[in-house]
């Protein structure tokens, strides 16, 4: 037996990943994806420069570089998240 089209789920129907919560913009999204990649990057790049330190070795000094932007980057960028956040709730 065949099914009505209307009654098969959509791809996007909320069941799935690529549905956006509601009343969050995909802008603010991207800027929290950008966020969390910077705190990764930043995090790892730490972690890496550390690691080297602990060992008695000279650390590439990309490590620290990205360490000391990535990481004040990320802070600042869920700071405009949640202030954009805030906002966006007073005006609704």
């Amino acid at each position: 037996m065949m099914q009505n089209p209307s009654s098969v789920p959509d791809a996007n129907d909320g069941a799935g990943p690529l549905r956006e919560a509601k009343g969050t913009p995909r802008s603010g999204r991207i800027l929290l994806i950008a966020a969390v990649t910077l705190a990764a990057v930043g995090l790892i790049s730490l972690v890496a420069v550390l690691v080297s330190a602990w060992m008695g070795m000279q650390s590439w000094p990309g490590f620290m570089a990205a360490a000391y932007f990535c990481l004040p980057l990320a802070f600042l960028l869920m700071l405009v998240s949640v202030v954009s956040s805030v906002i966006s709730r007073g005006r609704s």
